[in-house]
């Protein structure tokens, strides 16, 4: 019982300090984040041709604006699984035997912490890869109004200083960071988290409202990701590259955070602690050796029965 005791406290203890570190964690990459996003932190500036006609195009506004995107992936996952598993199970389907959180509210909030940590890591990696190479977007010539673009026909201007007065600095120093696209990147994640999640979920019964629910998702990356190129934010490689970061992001979030959304049946938590798991093990091993002498003895003895009958007995 001491033994007992003083393991169930020494689990209880490491799982204080996994829940600590991955709230350090967490909160590290929201702090780099908000630094990358909205602090003056040194960048890559890539010198452009003055008569490029990929960087010259006016600046038109964003259909899906930076709060509409963060609105759709805030709510729609957390939404969608309330409702699904609130409607499609009862509470009965998740006991921590079957491999569950423990309740319906636990679960879900579990699978929407793995998502949180996984958008979040995307977003901060696209924020790096945007610091570091620089790309001019569609509407640099537009937004940033360099001084050196004045009088140039075809040189290169290889060093600039933006002399436009209307928009913030934060916003023409954002007019260098196409590559990505952060829309078609969150937009893809929260896509194919959803889908998959749907597929996985929702009972056989729904499989005429399974498919349209699924299109319907999928509309929201094709309107993120085609309003960009329209709206001369981004170009198509940089919608490309955010799709394929998107989808590499998600498919790890749900295949390895996740577990596929499949609540198998897993060894109840009492089974849990390494050192019961060693005294059960090593009682199976007992049992399995007693099971294989007594079946090695009755087999010994049937042979020498068989020994013992006499020859007429089988002549008769």
């Amino acid at each position: 019982m001491m033994m007992i005791k003083i393991n169930e406290k020494v689990a209880s203890q490491w799982r204080s300090s996994k829940l600590i570190t991955s709230r350090n964690i967490y909160s590290i990459f929201i702090v780099l984040l908000a630094v990358l996003e909205f602090a003056t932190v040194p960048q890559q500036h890539v010198g452009f041709y003055c008569n490029d006609p990929k960087i010259s195009f006016k600046f038109m506004g964003d259909t899906v604006s930076m709060t509409s995107l963060i609105v759709g992936s805030v709510l729609m996952p957390i939404l969608v699984m309330w409702i699904t598993e609130f409607v499609c199970y009862s509470a009965s389907n998740y006991e921590k035997s079957l491999g569950c959180a423990g309740s319906r509210t636990k679960q879900v909030w579990l699978w929407y912490g793995h998502y949180s940590v996984g958008i979040i890591a995307l977003t901060f990696i696209c924020d790096v890869i945007k610091t570091l190479i620089g790309e001019p977007r569609p509407h640099f010539l537009d937004t940033c109004k360099p001084r050196e673009a004045e009088n140039c026909t075809d040189e290169y201007v290889a060093t600039y200083t933006c002399t436009n007065k209307e928009y913030s600095t934060w916003f023409i120093s954002d007019s260098s960071k196409s590559f990505p696209s952060g829309h078609s990147a969150l937009s893809m994640f929260t896509t194919v988290f959803i889908v998959w999640y749907l597929q996985n979920r929702l009972p056989d019964w729904t499989f005429f409202l399974k498919p349209w629910l699924q299109c319907m998702i999928c509309l929201w990356t094709v309107v993120c990701s085609i309003t960009r190129i329209g709206d001369n934010r981004h170009h198509w490689w940089d919608v490309l590259a955010g799709l394929m970061f998107g989808l590499a992001f998600s498919v790890l979030t749900i295949t390895v955070s996740c577990r596929k959304f499949h609540l198998d049946r897993k060894v109840p938590e009492d089974y849990n602690d390494p050192v019961e798991n060693e005294q059960i093990n090593l009682n199976n091993k007992r049992q399995h050796s007693v099971k294989k002498l007594l079946e090695t003895t009755v087999d010994v003895s049937e042979s020498r029965e068989l020994r013992n009958v006499k020859p007429s007995t089988w002549k008769e």
